[in-house]
Formats: C-alpha cells, structure tokens, sequence
C-alpha cells in the first residue's frame, strides 16, 4: 500500500512539476501511474489535496530533512552552501538525464504553491525569513571577528546572499545546463564574499 502512495505522489509531483496545475487532471494522474480511480481516491479525495501532499513531501519536507549547521564564519558557510548545491546535483544526476529546466519548472511549482496551496504564503514567507535570518546571523558574527568589514549592513548582505540563489534559473538559461549554473553560483557567492571582506 505504501508503494502505491509513494507512486501516486512520484507521479503527481512529475506532472504538476511538468505542467501547470490547472492542465494536471487526477485522470492524467491515474493514467501515468497505472492505478486505478479507486487507488488514487484511497488516499486522495481531490486534485487539490494530492497538490498539496506533493509540495509538503517534495518541497517542504524536503526543506526539513538539511540539517541546521551552525557556521563560525562567513567563508566557510559560503563554502558549505555550494558544496551542498554540487552533492544535491550529483544525488540527482547518478545515471540520470537532468532537464536543463528543472530549476525554472522547481520555481515555477513552488510559484503554483502560492496559488493552490491554503496557507503556503506563510510556510514559504517562515522559510524565506528563516534564511536570510541565518546568513544575517553569521555575517553579524564575521564582522564582530574582524573577517568581514564593520560598515556592511547584514541584512541587506543576507538578502543579496539570498538573491544569488534565485539566479540559478537566469543561468540555467544563459548557460543551458545546470552544471553551468551552479558553476556561476558558486562565483557568485564568492565574489560577493570577496566583496565584504576585511
């Protein structure tokens, strides 16, 4: 029973991921799945709680599971952070042909979240708060360490700390791949580092 749960979720994910959510029909659903209506009615009662147990396991759990490292400085998590970017892409690139768009489609799902998820405006504003809070963190702790310049407003740092991320999509685009991208993430992250430092 649970494998078949896990397929339904597998394949909604796939489908809205793919497709915008109002194209997605619990009938493609079943048809991509191979299930039958009752299958997908056992554990879903409309299209609307299967998206959102979709985003709650691909998106939000997701969000969950990394771990809270606790960072003495700025360099190193500048370094963590694009270390975890190149290990994510290669768990997800063992023997599997990456979409070049899936940084845009990801964004774009999360964007439908907004729409046809009750109540994930406050779940993703927490997580947006929640990040900018944690590079603010220990940016204030680097410039109290004499690592990063004193005159440097933190917040406004962390926020352009947090922009850099949203650029993975633009270069995905520019660059048509995702290894392209990271690459320019990775730069881009360091040189706004180089840029504070004392």
């Amino acid at each position: 029973m649970k494998e078949t749960k896990e397929i339904i979720l597998k394949t909604a994910y796939d489908m809205f991921l793919n497709n915008n959510y109002e194209a997605v029909t619990i009938n493609n659903i079943i048809k991509a799945a191979g299930i039958t209506k009752g299958g997908i009615y056992h554990y879903y009662a409309s299209k609307e709680e299967l998206f959102k147990a979709v985003i709650d396991k691909f998106m939000i759990e997701n969000r969950r599971v990394m771990p809270e490292i606790e960072h003495s400085n700025l360099s190193e998590m500048v370094e963590y952070t694009i270390s975890k970017m190149l290990e994510h892409n290669q768990r997800k690139n063992k023997g599997i042909e990456v979409d070049p768009n899936l940084p845009a489609q990801q964004i774009s799902l999360f964007m439908a979240a907004f729409k046809y998820y009750p109540g994930f405006t406050k779940i993703g504003s927490k997580f947006y708060h929640s990040e900018v809070e944690r590079w603010k963190k220990v940016i204030d702790l680097s410039i109290k360490n004499g690592e990063v310049r004193n005159n440097v407003d933190s917040e406004l740092t962390a926020l352009n700390f947090m922009v850099i991320g949203t650029n993975i999509v633009t270069n995905t685009l520019l660059g048509g791949s995702i290894e392209f991208a990271i690459e320019m993430y990775a730069k881009q992250l360091r040189e706004l580092y180089k840029s504070i430092k004392a």
